[in-house]
C-alpha cells in the first residue's frame, strides 16, 4: 500500500524534472542568440581606426615664406641645413618625394629620421607611394615597419595605391592588415568598386570571415559610389547578399550625405524596404558636423533595432 503513493511521488518528480529540461533548452537557445547578438555589436563598435583612413596624407613640408616657396626639390643636405627640429619632418617629406623612383633610397632616408613614430609613419608612406611601380620593393619595406599599427596601415596604404589598377592584389593586402583588416576591405573594396564594380561585387559575394567583415564589405561599396552618383551605388547596393542589402544601403546614405544630406535623403525615399538603412547612414555621417539633426533624425526611425544602435552610435 504504501508503494503506491511513493511511486507516484517519484514519477511527479520526473516529470518535473523533465519540464525543467524542456523549458532550459530554449531559454539557452534564448541565452546564446543574445550573446551572439551582442558580441556582434560589441565588434560593430570596435573596429580599428588605422591611423590614416583615407590613405597617404602629404606632410608639411618645411618651407621659407613668399612667392614660389618649397617649389625647389628637397634633397638630404637641405634638411639636415634646417634647424634640428625640422629634420625629421624634411627627411620624411624627402623620402616620399623619391619613392617611386627610388624606394630602397627612400626608405633608407626614413630611418634616419629619430622619432620612432615618424620613422615608422615615412617607411608606411614611402611603401604605398612605390606600390604602382614596385610591389615587391613595397612589401620589403612594409617588413621593416617595427610598430604594429603603422605595419598594418603599410600594407593597408598598398591597397588603396593599387585599387584601381590590381584589384585582387589591392584586397590581397587586406589580409595582412593586422588590425585594421575590417577598415582596410571596406576602403579598398570600395576603391575597386569604383573603378571595377564586377570585381568588388564578385569579392563580397565570396561571404569569407565573420559577420563584420562580410557586412563592411558591401558597406564599403554602397559607401564609395555613393560618395560619385547614389543612384549607381543603388543598383550596385541591389546586387548585394540579401542578407547584407541594409548593410551597403547604409553605406549609401553615409556616403551621399558626405555631399548632400538633404539630396542623400531624397534618395533614401527611394529605396523601399531599405530607405530606413539609408536614412541610418546619413544620420551616422550628419553626426560629424550636425549631431542634433542626426539625432533627430535617428528619432524618426520607425523599427527599433535600428533606432536604438542608430541613437547609440551619434551619442558616442
Amino acid at each position: 500500500m504504501r508503494s503506491g503513493p511513493f511511486a507516484l511521488l517519484v514519477l511527479a518528480w520526473c516529470i518535473a524534472l523533465l519540464g525543467l529540461r524542456w523549458a532550459a533548452e530554449p531559454l539557452a537557445a534564448g541565452i546564446a542568440h543574445l550573446t551572439a547578438q551582442a558580441d556582434e555589436d560589441a565588434r560593430e563598435r570596435s573596429i580599428a581606426l588605422p591611423p590614416k583612413p583615407e590613405g597617404l596624407v602629404p606632410p608639411a613640408v618645411p618651407t621659407s615664406s613668399g612667392p614660389g616657396a618649397g617649389a625647389a626639390r628637397l634633397t638630404r643636405d637641405g634638411c639636415l641645413a634646417r634647424p634640428a627640429s625640422l629634420h625629421d619632418v624634411c627627411l620624411q617629406a624627402l623620402a616620399r618625394q623619391g619613392a617611386a623612383a627610388d624606394p630602397t633610397g627612400s626608405a633608407e632616408r626614413c630611418q634616419e629620421v629619430r622619432d620612432p613614430e615618424l620613422r615608422e609613419e615615412c617607411l608606411a608612406d614611402v611603401a604605398e607611394a612605390a606600390a604602382p611601380t614596385d610591389r615587391a620593393a613595397s612589401e620589403r619595406i612594409c617588413a621593416q615597419v617595427t610598430l604594429r599599427k603603422w605595419r598594418g596601415q603599410c600594407h593597408f596604404g598598398i591597397g588603396l595605391a593599387l585599387a584601381e589598377t590590381a584589384p585582387d592584389y589591392a584586397l590581397g593586402r587586406c589580409e595582412h592588415a593586422e588590425a585594421f583588416r575590417d577598415f582596410c576591405r571596406h576602403d579598398v573594396v570600395g576603391e575597386v568598386a569604383l573603378a571595377n564594380l564586377a570585381s568588388a561585387v564578385a569579392f563580397c559575394a565570396r561571404e569569407e570571415g565573420d559577420a563584420l567583415t562580410r557586412k563592411t564589405c558591401w558597406h564599403g561599396i554602397g559607401k564609395y559610389l555613393a560618395r560619385r552618383d547614389a543612384a549607381e551605388a543603388a543598383s550596385a547596393c541591389a546586387q548585394a547578399t540579401e542578407s547584407w542589402r541594409g548593410n551597403c544601403v547604409h553605406g549609401l546614405g553615409w556616403g551621399a550625405a558626405e555631399r548632400d544630406p538633404d539630396a542623400a535623403l531624397a534618395a533614401c525615399a527611394n529605396l523601399g524596404a531599405y530607405t530606413e538603412n539609408c536614412r541610418q547612414g546619413v544620420a551616422h555621417q550628419l553626426k560629424r558636423f550636425d549631431a542634433p539633426r542626426a539625432l533627430a533624425l535617428c528619432e524618426t526611425l520607425r523599427d527599433s533595432r535600428l533606432r536604438a544602435r542608430c541613437l547609440a552610435f551619434v551619442k558616442r
